[in-house]
Order: structure tokens, then sequence, then C-alpha cells
């Protein structure tokens, strides 16, 4: 499975890597010096795990595919359910405007129909074309077997592209986040 490439539109690029492998790690690297400076973005990857609480009670956990102090980072494997933030945090004292995400689905993974979600007021598209065309409900053309061709939903297994364009300004200081999940093939 590998993680490769965010599009930050308004001048902006940044490419983040994710390899996962038994201990998948996350680490970015940075294409323009200037992006730093003025938008720092993240992007964090937690597994979705089954815990239960004091009372016995089963409750779903989120748990970094980092690590952590004391804490290894998960194996993952299939079937599992990873879910990524990409969050855009606006380091200057000027609103920036024009705020578009991109994030690529990682290889052997599928999109989790309706996870998509942001915080900061954005349209979330999504593409089936490795990421040249986007809509809110991307559609296939199906030959049916009388011959007919009938436009119906894309599966899941379509989809390639998660974006986020935010309408509003990100003001000062603040941050912006869009969210996705995906199952591990």
């Amino acid at each position: 499975m590998k993680k490769s490439l965010f599009t930050i539109l308004a001048g902006i690029s940044l490419g983040v890597g994710i390899v996962p492998q038994t201990m998948p790690q996350i680490s970015p690297q940075p294409v323009l010096a200037q992006t730093q400076q003025n938008l720092d973005v993240e992007l964090a990857g937690h597994l979705r795990v089954i815990e239960k609480n004091w009372r016995g009670e089963q409750k779903v956990a989120w748990r970094s595919l980092e690590g952590g102090f004391m804490r290894p980072a998960p194996r993952v494997k299939p079937g599992d359910t990873i879910r990524y933030t990409v969050s855009g945090n606006n380091r200057t004292e000027q609103p920036i405007s024009g705020l578009v995400l991109t994030d690529d689905l990682p290889a052997n993974t599928v999109y989790v129909m309706g996870s998509a979600a942001s915080v900061g007021g954005a349209t979330i598209t999504y593409s089936i074309d490795g990421g040249k065309t986007y809509s809110a409900n991307p559609t296939i053309r199906v030959t049916l077997p009388d011959g007919r061709v009938e436009t119906r939903p894309a599966p899941a297994e379509r989809y390639t592209h998660v974006r986020w364009t935010f309408q509003n300004a990100v003001p000062a200081r603040a941050s912006v986040n869009g969210q996705y999940q995906v199952r591990v093939q």
C-alpha cells in the first residue's frame, strides 16, 4: 500500500508519503520551502480498532499509524479501516483564500462510501479517473445485456481521489481539515 501525493491548489504544493508495511510511517516531504512558511499541511492516519471500556462495552477507537510514547504503531491487515485526516494550518497573520486539498487514495485500499467530512466548510468532490476530473457524485456508464447504456453511481472501488474545496478563506493562525476512511484490501 502506498500513499503518495497531496496537491494544495492556491499556488501551494506539498508531497506527503506513507508507505505502510508492517509498521506504517508518515513522512512529510515539502516540495516548496514557501509552503512551510505559509501553510503547514499535515497528514495523519489512524487505524480503527474495537476496544472494551471499563464496563466491558465495545467502543470504536482510533490508533495512530505512527504509534506513540510506549505504544508501538499498529499492524495494518486486509479488512482494516483506516481514517486519514488532512490538515491545513495557516501559519500567517493573513487569511489564505482559494484553498483546495486533494488526496489520492492509497493503493490496495477502497474508499468507505460516505466517510469524507471536513472542518472549515469545504465542498467535497471525488475522482474516479486518477485525478483528471472531480464530481460530488461520480457516475459510470454501464452497458446492459440488451445493449442499452445506463448511468449508475460509481462503486467505491473506482474512487481514486478525494478533494476538499474551501469556499471561505482560512483565517490567520487557523486550521481546516478533511477526513476520509478506506478499507484495506
